[in-house]
C-alpha cells in the first residue's frame, strides 16, 4: 500500500503543465516616462522657489541600454493652458541626463512675475534612445504637469 501511495505521490509530482503565455500589444509597448515630482497643482513658497528644484519622473519600461531624458520647462503667458505653452513659448530650460531619472534645476523663479508672464509653469519629460529616435509610446514624452511660485 506505501508503494502504491509513493507512485501516486510521484505521478501527481511528475506531471507538469506548461501555458503558453502571449503578450498583449499593449504590453509590447515601450511605455514612457511618468512624472512624479513636482506633482501637478504643486505651489512653491517664496522661500522655496528661490531653491533648487527637483524633478523625478519613472524610467522608460522596459529600460533599453542607453536612454537620455529630455526636461524642458515652460512659463505660462496669460490665457495660455499647458499645451498651448508647450507649442508656443521657447523652454525656459532645457536638461539631458543620462540614465536617471531625476534631475535639479536653479534659477527656474527669477521673479516677481508680471504680466503677462505668469508665475505658472509646466513640464515634461522626453525618452531618446543612443541614436537619437525617441523611446516609448507619446513621441516618448510623460504627461505635462503644471506648478507655480
Amino acid at each position: 500500500m506505501k508503494t502504491q501511495i509513493t507512485n501516486i505521490a510521484l505521478a501527481f509530482l511528475t506531471t507538469i503543465t506548461l501555458f503558453s503565455c502571449t503578450p498583449n500589444e499593449d504590453e509590447l509597448k515601450t511605455k514612457a516616462p511618468v512624472n512624479v515630482a513636482p506633482i501637478n497643482g504643486k505651489s512653491f513658497s517664496a522661500d522655496e522657489a528661490l531653491q533648487p528644484i527637483t524633478f523625478r519622473w519613472t524610467p522608460v519600461v522596459p529600460k533599453p541600454q542607453s536612454v537620455t531624458y529630455r526636461l524642458k520647462v515652460w512659463q505660462l503667458m496669460q490665457g495660455q493652458s499647458g499645451t498651448q505653452a508647450m507649442r508656443s513659448n521657447l523652454p525656459i530650460v532645457t536638461k539631458d541626463v543620462d540614465n536617471i531619472t531625476e534631475t535639479t534645476v536653479v534659477g527656474i523663479y527669477n521673479g516677481p512675475c508680471k504680466p503677462p508672464y505668469l508665475c505658472d509653469f509646466v513640464w515634461a519629460v522626453q525618452a531618446i534612445s543612443a541614436d537619437g529616435t525617441t523611446v516609448g509610446e507619446n513621441d516618448g514624452t510623460s504627461n505635462i504637469t503644471l506648478f507655480n511660485f
